[in-house]
């Protein structure tokens, strides 16, 4: 046993050298602690970049499930575009086409300045109101002719004359005005024949609004036909916590239009009673448009335009200017989904990383602009190393190019998108612990043998000085 250690031994690769056989030195202490200083400094460093964050990007197809939808959200507010007639439609370069989108789309009115109109109502009290007799009936001091269009000068003396009165406001090229003049004249009539002029608690009449254009701007008309009721001189009703106005959107039958009269004369003057033709139209003349639609990963267009049925529009009376407040593409990240793409994303988040479009305005400087935003969309798929099980974080980038011209068809406001079918890939890299422990190694066995050879070179440099020293003194 004893010569099988013997043995052994013969392949020492670390044999000592007696302590009687070493001499230390004053150089040699100070390489050794230069050494260790390097040593310590140099495994920091490696520690840091082994416990630091390292990524690689990809460029791969898109790996996205086949037919997944995607969600389009958007804030924009349209300072002169009523809620009456605002929709929103979607299309996409399959023929898919969906119009005036209300499932997911929230409208709510708002003033020129574009702030939402809530509770606050106009202070009216400075304006002295209309005078009445016992019977509820406006002093009748002025001949005016019923029958015929209404103007600017005696728009208010009618309305102050009669409790009620149900005007239409027309344009003579529009189609739908056509159709409803036959049947407003027999209506108007009817009406008429039922409550004379002495009876005086209802009356029908009408504005042209092609000779009286501010005279319909100033009442926020947009589209055409549109019959607004006025009670004592005013078309004001609250709903909810909002003044809007009334409007008839009942059938343009003569039937339902007598019928719809009968029902307002109990009630001259007084709140209206509940009647399905009743409708609220936006005192105001702009609209906040808020909400989202999933779409097809296809190209596609977001449009904003006023649309009704049942109405006409002048194009050059629609003005498209807009606020963009936001718009993003795809789910927006919960605060921990956020702090880890702003760690791993390869160009870091700036503040509009996900919504190039966001606190933009765009001004109609010209009659019928359409405005146009062309979003070239990419996909950024981020793969955390630590939640690896846990799913990948999609977030969705695009670039945004905008511009405004004129167009013989009704001005809009349209978002076309287009999705890349590269997707970028960004996974959370780490070193394997292993090449941590081997650069370890080399760092100490490296640093050590260096400064061991010179620390050999100076003690032998210096023996050779030596004895030179001392070849010359003897």
């Amino acid at each position: 046993m004893a010569r099988l250690f013997s043995k052994l031994k013969a392949i020492d690769f670390f044999k000592k050298i007696p302590s009687d056989l070493t001499e230390a030195t004053l150089t040699g202490a100070w390489l050794s602690l230069l050494a260790a200083v390097i040593m310590v400094f140099l495994f920091a460093a490696e520690l840091t970049s082994f416990l630091s964050t390292t990524t690689s990007t990809q460029l791969v197809v898109d790996r996205s499930p086949q037919n997944e939808l995607l969600k389009l959200n958007f804030n924009i507010s349209f300072p002169a575009l009523s809620c009456e007639f605002a929709t929103v439609d979607v299309s996409d370069s399959l023929g898919t086409r969906r119009m005036n989108l209300t499932k997911t789309v929230r409208k709510m009115a708002i003033d020129a300045e574009m702030v939402r109109v809530g509770s606050s109502v106009e202070d009216t009290s400075h304006k002295p109101g209309p005078k009445y007799d016992e019977e509820g009936r406006f002093d009748e001091d002025q001949d005016i002719d019923i029958t015929l269009p209404l103007s600017h000068a005696n728009f208010e003396a009618t309305l102050a004359r009669y409790p009620i009165v149900i005007v239409n406001f027309y344009a003579p090229w529009c189609h739908w005005c056509q159709r409803l003049e036959p049947t407003w004249e027999a209506a108007t009539k009817e009406v008429h024949d039922k409550y004379p002029e002495w009876d005086g608690r209802i009356r029908f009449a009408k504005v042209d609004c092609t000779l009286e254009m501010e005279l319909c701007r100033d009442h926020f008309i947009q589209g055409f036909p549109s019959i607004r009721v006025f009670r004592k001189g005013h078309d004001d009703i609250m709903i909810g916590e909002t003044r809007q106005h009334e409007s008839y959107l009942g059938d343009r039958t003569k039937e339902s239009l007598v019928a719809f009269a009968d029902s307002l004369v109990p009630s001259a003057g007084q709140p209206h009673r509940k009647h399905a033709a009743l409708a609220a139209a936006p005192k105001t003349s702009g609209c906040n448009l808020a909400g989202f639609v999933m779409v097809k990963k296809v190209p596609g267009t977001l449009t904003f335009v006023a649309r009704s049925e049942g109405h006409s529009f002048d194009h050059a009376w629609m003005n498209m200017t807009h606020l963009v407040h936001s718009f993003h593409v795809g789910t927006r990240p919960s605060p921990r989904k956020y702090q880890q793409l702003r760690r791993l994303h390869p160009a870091g988040l700036t503040a509009d990383w996900a919504d190039k479009l966001r606190d933009q305005f765009f001004l109609s400087e010209h009659a019928q602009s359409t405005h146009e935003h062309y979003l070239q969309v990419v996909l950024t798929t981020i793969e955390p190393r630590r939640s690896r099980h846990a799913g990948s974080y999609d977030a969705y980038e695009y670039t945004a190019h905008s511009h405004t011209f004129q167009s013989d068809s009704i001005p809009s406001a349209r978002i076309t998108y287009d999705l890349s079918p590269i997707q970028i890939l960004v996974q959370e890299t780490s070193r394997p612990w292993y090449h941590f422990l081997t650069t370890s190694c080399a760092i100490i066995g490296g640093v050590f043998t260096v400064a061991g050879i010179l620390d050999a070179l100076l003690y032998q440099s210096m023996k050779v000085v030596k004895k030179m020293n001392l070849g010359k003194q003897g």
